[in-house]
């Protein structure tokens, strides 16, 4: 492949990750919820609109899509590429 649409995908990967972090935030802080964990940030009270959870799902989304033909460029190596 070229080295260019690697570095593509690579990048395109980095920014799927990014788009899951706040999902994954947001199970963990609901996980803790379940256990009466009275942390200020499984209370998670700065988040007052009703479109937070649509917000965090279409995140969450756009995320693994981004993903979805991407990550197995993480893991190519120089060596790799030539064959």
């Amino acid at each position: 492949m070229d080295k260019a649409v690697i570095k593509a995908k690579k990048v395109e990967c980095i920014v799927g990750l990014f788009f899951l972090l706040p999902p994954v935030l947001g199970v963990f802080a609901f996980v803790l919820q379940l256990f009466d964990a009275g942390t200020d940030f499984s209370m998670l009270r700065d988040l007052s609109s009703n479109w937070t959870n649509v917000y965090l799902g279409l995140m969450a989304l756009a995320g693994v899509y981004l993903i979805k033909d991407s990550f197995y460029a993480l893991f190519l190596t120089d060596k790799q590429n030539e064959k």
